[in-house]
């Protein structure tokens, strides 16, 4: 994403942030539970596109599925409108083709401003829209016994949301969500310089929640 996009996007996330915060001062009397903090197990299906990578002829640019654990909190600024900031580290198993393997850590913290249309039912549903930062660390990449030196640039795109919670108790939530992540970044390997990469990750959840 390139910075003027970008400058865009978070200004039109900090005047949705600010309006609904002026919605919440004015709301102020309303009883109702404001934060919410949980747990979620993610299933990550992650894709990996790169023509400057694929046109080397070691065959495409790809990554293998993989489970982790996040942490989520939420916050309410009235019934309907939240901010919710998600964070999680996954390490991905990397490939080009058959031959070239490698593995990378990253680390995706993630906000969204969410929609809930039915606060008050058992079952509530939301929608939500925001963004990411991907921050990559202890990336390798091998061909046979040879290592071969590999970078990937931390990197902001955009991400969105749809699930619900489902009330337990009055304060205990089960939560099942599916989220996308889109990033554009760069790579610098060997026999790649400066090679374009999108990201693109659905990340499927199931979780606990504590609202209070």
């Amino acid at each position: 994403m390139n910075r003027s996009k970008f400058a865009v996007l978070v200004g039109a996330l900090c005047a949705v942030v600010f309006a609904f915060s002026m919605v919440s001062t004015a709301m102020a009397a309303e009883d109702f539970k404001r934060w919410s903090v949980g747990t979620q197990i993610m299933f990550l299906d992650p894709n990996l596109d790169s023509s400057d990578v694929d046109g080397l002829g070691l065959g495409k640019l790809g990554a293998e599925d993989a489970m982790t654990g996040g942490l989520v909190v939420e916050y309410f600024f009235t019934p309907n409108i939240s901010a919710e900031l998600v964070a999680a580290i996954a390490h991905l198993d990397l490939n080009v083709g058959d031959s070239v393997d490698g593995d990378a850590w990253v680390l995706p913290p993630s906000l969204y401003v969410k929609y809930h249309p039915m606060p008050e039912a058992k079952i509530s549903p939301y929608i939500g829209a925001g963004i990411n930062w991907m921050y990559f660390w202890d990336e390798k990449l091998s061909l046979g016994a040879a290592d071969l030196d590999l970078s990937i640039d931390n990197a902001i795109g955009w991400n969105a949301k749809i699930g619900a919670d489902i009330k337990i108790t009055e304060n205990v939530y089960a939560n099942i969500d599916i989220m996308y992540l889109d990033t554009e970044t760069e790579i610098d390997t060997a026999v790649a310089r400066n090679a374009d990469v999108d990201i693109e990750v659905w990340s499927y959840n199931v979780g606990l929640k504590y609202r209070f």
